[in-house]
């Protein structure tokens, strides 16, 4: 069994995991500016029609891929922005602004992983789930 692990600076306070053996007593609280999280499950790809219109890649919107944490629970969060804690979700969108862990995350499609990392509510016609992952950390397994 291979690991793939790449950190990049961890903070001190995250909130608490979320994933097949936690059980959350509350929403996720996302206010905190130093608020990272950690979540397991099974990494897929799904594509999505995008720009121009998000309608039909048939039709002539280009072809957008995402990357999908399906969660083994359903969870809710709160960023005092774009998601509030009524929406319950099991699925999250991951990504990176790292490109070797963006390497890791594609190769990683299929397989469980932990990923920890800021999440926010979605808030664009890009973001295909409630909440929204930027990993800073991987675990392939």
């Amino acid at each position: 069994m291979r690991r793939h692990l790449l950190a990049v600076a961890i903070l001190a306070v995250t909130t608490p995991s979320f994933g097949a053996n936690a059980e959350p007593q509350s929403c996720m609280d996302l206010t905190r500016p130093d608020a990272n999280v950690t979540m397991s499950g099974k990494l897929t790809v799904e594509f999505f029609p995008g720009p121009p219109n998000y309608e039909s890649v048939a039709k002539g919107d280009a072809e957008e891929k995402a990357l999908i944490l399906e969660l083994p629970r359903r969870l809710c969060a709160n960023d005092g922005e774009f998601i509030d804690g009524t929406t319950k979700f099991d699925r999250v969108q991951v990504s990176s602004q790292i490109p070797a862990l963006l390497d890791v995350l594609n190769a990683a499609v299929g397989r469980r992983v932990t990923v920890r990392g800021e999440a926010f509510g979605a808030h664009t016609a890009h973001h295909r789930e409630p909440l929204v992952l930027f990993a800073e950390e991987v675990t392939v397994r």
